[in-house]
């Protein structure tokens, strides 16, 4: 480690747990300051290594110098996390809304598809404003849980954070030398949030689906009068008992992605971490999907009863559908896996 790349890691150390705004122009105020501190050591008859590990010393742990510039108050969501807590939250509490929109939208069409328009245009009235006052309490009550689960895993994150900087500060004299296995990481090491963002995105559109509307997990088709037809890929009354681990399976995908966000880079403890994560949503996905009983086992023969071209290919569509039921899992402990095997490569190459 140069003297160059010591005073940076310092540098880079107190900044990271400083508000993004603050970052720059602290981080200037320090270089300058370190500068001045050398200057004056110039003629000690020491080394400039030597020199820029005594004023590193003398300005002390990086986490105690970001709380002084930070003042130190408590929070529930601290300035290095905010930004980020802020930035999942909007995209979580976004993403909850158009879904439940479109969910309830998507409801009222295949109402009007279904429900023949007869009766009393106030029968008609009430119906509809029943389904416009479910929607919008199905909206409220998942953005309240959104919030909930991101503020709950990022005050979470900011705990744990604190007590490592707690036991950094308290563990003995901070040297230096601490910062030899801390680099500034590289542009390569840096995770990109647009994968975050997609990932929070589709686990949440996929939550809205299991959860509200099921049945659009379908093949659509049209019978022989033109009225529109869904044929579950899913077994509903099954699924519906599944639900409960399906949900536990979405959020430690969420989790995953909001760890990502806040911590922004590879490490080998959050390759470590989502290696568990991922480890526990296959393991429930597993008991999902390897159970025969989840699937539709007569999707083809109810396609056929709508639709006369179903009928004809009815022995290929069923061994299709066999072997799609049979591998589906075998796919996701692929996906799982895979995943697992980046982000700990990645934490243990970049992580250092």
């Amino acid at each position: 480690m140069t003297t160059q790349e010591m005073i940076e890691r310092y540098i880079y150390e107190v900044v990271r747990r400083l508000p993004a705004k603050q970052r720059d122009d602290t981080g200037r105020e320090l270089r300058s300051l370190i500068d001045d501190m050398l200057e004056e050591r110039g003629k000690n008859g020491k080394t400039r290594q030597e020199n820029a590990a005594d004023a590193l010393r003398e300005l002390g742990a990086p986490s105690v110098l970001a709380g002084k510039y930070r003042d130190d108050k408590k929070y529930l969501i601290g300035p290095a996390y905010f930004e980020q807590y802020w930035f999942v939250l909007k995209i979580v509490l976004i993403a909850v809304t158009l879904g439940m929109v479109v969910a309830a939208i998507v409801q009222g069409v295949v109402w009007g598809y279904e429900t023949p328009v007869a009766g009393y245009i106030g029968d008609v009235v009430t119906m509809v404003a029943s389904g416009i006052a479910g929607a919008a309490g199905n909206v409220i009550l998942g953005l309240v849980q959104g919030f909930a689960w991101v503020t709950i895993i990022f005050a979470v994150i900011e705990r744990c954070s604190v007590k490592i900087d707690i036991r950094e500060a308290t563990a003995g004299a901070w040297k230096p030398e601490d910062l030899a296995d801390k680099p500034v990481p590289a542009e390569k090491a840096m995770l990109k949030k647009g994968d975050s963002i997609a990932g929070i995105v589709f686990t949440v559109a996929v939550v809205i689906l299991f959860n509200f509307v099921p049945y659009l997990m379908s093949i659509w088709l049209t019978g022989p009068d033109g009225s529109l037809h869904f044929v579950p890929l899913f077994n509903l009354g099954v699924l519906k008992t599944m639900l409960p681990l399906f949900n536990v399976c979405f959020a430690l995908g969420i989790i995953r992605e909001a760890l990502r966000v806040a911590v922004g880079r590879h490490t080998l403890w959050l390759g470590i971490v989502t290696v568990i994560l991922n480890m526990a949503a296959l393991g429930l996905a597993c008991i999902v999907f390897f159970d025969p009983h989840i699937w539709n086992p007569d999707l083809v023969s109810q396609a056929a009863a709508v639709n006369a071209n179903f009928a004809e290919a009815a022995p290929q569509l069923n061994m299709f559908w066999g072997c799609f039921t049979q591998f589906f899992g075998c796919i996701l402990i692929f996906a799982f896996v895979l995943d697992s095997a980046l982000s700990l490569y990645k934490g243990i190459r970049y992580g250092k």
